[in-house]
């Protein structure tokens, strides 16, 4: 065969190709049909004085016949229109042919950074927050096609317990000494429990440090309520009158207790829960 047959048949060849392919070709294109994506649900799934969970569903109908691959996501997360949180989701799953699934993306806030990157929201009863997603199905056919959504709402921020109605009296007194009350109220205004705190206590008599130790309470603080604290300690008699010798001749003597709460939360670690509470001791 000479060079101008082969020339001629290898066109005819190639033509013959695209005769047969062209067709298939269209014929793939018009057989697949585009996912169809939209946010379906946006929840809190958990929230306490440490973090929170938000949940973002996304809905994709697969109205193929084929199985399609789950959908790549993007997103940028914003509070008070201020970018702070942003990541990817990847899943290896597939949505089976003409049929829907759910994708959650599971976004987690740290209140502690909330707080160190927003110090105006301490104290703040909620803030305004914005999702960005960016989907992509990751399909050769759909040529970079993206689904954006946006979704806007308001978290609450954890608030600050209070405390109120402090108070310490004398219980019992006798020859060995006297055993104290102290008492106070801690209002939580949160939606939900806070653990029970550490109280730190200084008893002061005369003014100079006589008892200093911890007080662990085991029963935690109900949501939105006034929780009453009670708790008690002893002075007894030998050892403040081995340490204080010239109050032998007193009949009573000014006291001082210094209480720090401390909730064991650490997006509250900067902030001193601190009370003062005087009164009188009597020695006789």
């Amino acid at each position: 065969m000479n060079k101008g047959k082969f020339v001629k048949v290898a066109r005819l060849f190639a033509i013959l190709v695209l005769v047969i392919l062209l067709p298939a070709c269209q014929t793939m294109d018009s057989v697949f049909h585009e996912p169809l994506l939209s946010l379906h649900s946006v929840d809190f799934i958990g929230i306490s004085f440490t973090d929170m969970e938000l949940m973002f569903s996304v809905r994709v109908e697969n109205p193929n016949s084929f199985d399609i691959p789950f959908p790549d996501i993007s997103w940028i997360f914003f509070l008070n229109e201020n970018q702070f949180l942003s990541g990817d989701f990847r899943s290896n799953g597939r949505i089976r042919g003409r049929a829907s699934s759910i994708v959650e993306v599971p976004i987690n806030i740290n209140f502690v950074e909330v707080f160190n990157t927003f110090s105006s929201l301490m104290g703040a009863n909620q803030a305004d927050y914005r999702i960005s997603l960016a989907a992509r199905i990751p399909l050769p056919v759909l040529r970079g096609r993206v689904w954006n959504f946006q979704h806007e709402g308001q978290i609450p921020i954890p608030q600050l317990p209070r405390l109120t109605s402090p108070s310490m009296r004398v219980e019992n007194i006798d020859l060995n000494g006297v055993q104290i009350v102290v008492s106070v109220n801690v209002e939580n205004p949160n939606i939900f429990a806070l653990p029970p705190p550490v109280l730190h206590i200084d008893y002061l008599v005369n003014n100079v440090s006589f008892i200093n130790s911890a007080v662990e309470l085991t029963d935690p603080l109900s949501a939105r309520a006034v929780s009453p604290l009670v708790f008690r300690f002893s002075v007894r008699f030998a050892d403040l009158f081995s340490r204080f010798i010239t109050l032998l001749t007193f009949r009573e003597v000014p006291v001082q207790l210094n209480i720090t709460f401390d909730f064991l939360t650490p997006a509250f670690s900067n902030n001193n829960f601190n009370l003062q509470i005087p009164g009188i001791l009597p020695l006789r």
